[in-house]
Protein backbone atom coordinates (compact mmCIF):
# COMPACT_ATOMS: atom_id res chain seq x y z
CA UNK A 1 0.00 0.00 0.00
CA UNK A 2 1.38 3.40 -1.02
CA UNK A 3 -0.32 6.15 0.97
CA UNK A 4 -0.37 9.91 0.43
CA UNK A 5 -2.07 12.96 1.89
CA UNK A 6 -1.95 16.74 1.64
CA UNK A 7 0.33 18.89 3.78
CA UNK A 8 -2.65 21.12 4.61
CA UNK A 9 -4.36 18.27 6.48
CA UNK A 10 -1.22 17.84 8.58
CA UNK A 11 -0.78 21.55 9.27
CA UNK A 12 -4.30 21.74 10.70
CA UNK A 13 -3.41 19.08 13.31
CA UNK A 14 0.27 19.90 13.88
CA UNK A 15 0.08 20.03 17.69
CA UNK A 16 -1.65 16.65 17.90
CA UNK A 17 0.83 15.08 15.47
CA UNK A 18 3.81 16.39 17.45
CA UNK A 19 2.24 15.06 20.67
CA UNK A 20 1.79 11.60 19.11
CA UNK A 21 -2.01 11.76 19.39
CA UNK A 22 -4.28 10.02 16.88
CA UNK A 23 -5.92 12.29 14.31
CA UNK A 24 -8.65 11.88 11.70
CA UNK A 25 -7.18 12.36 8.23
CA UNK A 26 -7.86 11.48 4.62
CA UNK A 27 -5.28 9.37 2.83
CA UNK A 28 -5.19 8.04 -0.71
CA UNK A 29 -3.92 4.56 -1.51
CA UNK A 30 -2.03 5.29 -4.73
CA UNK A 31 -1.88 1.61 -5.67
CA UNK A 32 -5.67 1.41 -6.11
CA UNK A 33 -6.54 5.17 -6.25
CA UNK A 34 -8.88 4.94 -3.29
CA UNK A 35 -9.41 7.70 -0.72
CA UNK A 36 -9.99 6.67 2.88
CA UNK A 37 -10.69 8.63 6.02
CA UNK A 38 -8.74 7.10 8.88
CA UNK A 39 -7.89 7.59 12.52
CA UNK A 40 -4.11 7.36 12.67
CA UNK A 41 -0.90 8.33 14.39
CA UNK A 42 1.49 10.27 12.16
CA UNK A 43 5.16 11.16 12.53
CA UNK A 44 7.69 13.02 10.38
CA UNK A 45 10.38 10.34 10.72
CA UNK A 46 10.65 6.57 10.72
CA UNK A 47 12.53 6.78 14.02
CA UNK A 48 9.50 8.43 15.64
CA UNK A 49 7.12 5.74 14.33
CA UNK A 50 9.13 2.62 13.45
CA UNK A 51 6.06 0.36 13.16
CA UNK A 52 4.32 2.71 10.73
CA UNK A 53 4.05 2.76 6.95
CA UNK A 54 5.38 5.41 4.58
CA UNK A 55 3.06 8.39 4.08
CA UNK A 56 3.93 10.58 1.11
CA UNK A 57 3.02 14.25 1.49
CA UNK A 58 1.61 16.32 -1.40
CA UNK A 59 1.89 20.08 -1.54
CA UNK A 60 -0.73 22.33 -3.08
CA UNK A 61 0.82 21.91 -6.53
CA UNK A 62 0.21 18.14 -6.27
CA UNK A 63 3.97 17.49 -5.93
CA UNK A 64 5.24 14.89 -3.49
CA UNK A 65 7.79 15.81 -0.84
CA UNK A 66 11.27 14.30 -1.08
CA UNK A 67 10.98 12.08 2.01
CA UNK A 68 7.90 10.24 3.30
CA UNK A 69 6.48 10.71 6.77
CA UNK A 70 5.13 7.70 8.71
CA UNK A 71 1.57 6.62 9.53
CA UNK A 72 0.05 3.90 11.68
CA UNK A 73 -3.64 3.50 10.83
CA UNK A 74 -5.73 2.61 13.85
CA UNK A 75 -9.08 2.38 12.02
CA UNK A 76 -10.97 3.46 8.93
CA UNK A 77 -13.73 5.84 9.97
CA UNK A 78 -15.78 6.06 6.79
CA UNK A 79 -16.29 9.81 7.36
CA UNK A 80 -16.52 12.29 4.49
CA UNK A 81 -13.49 14.55 4.38
CA UNK A 82 -13.23 17.95 2.64
CA UNK A 83 -10.18 18.90 0.60
CA UNK A 84 -7.98 21.54 2.29
CA UNK A 85 -7.35 25.04 1.01
CA UNK A 86 -4.39 25.44 -1.34
CA UNK A 87 -1.25 27.42 -0.61
CA UNK A 88 0.87 25.48 1.88
CA UNK A 89 4.44 24.45 1.01
CA UNK A 90 5.99 21.21 2.23
CA UNK A 91 8.49 21.80 5.00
Amino acid sequence: MTLETYIRYLEERKADIEAGKPIIIQVVDRDIFEAKTVRAIIAKTSEALPDGEDLWIKDDKEELGPVPWRIRILEETGEIFARPHRGAPIE
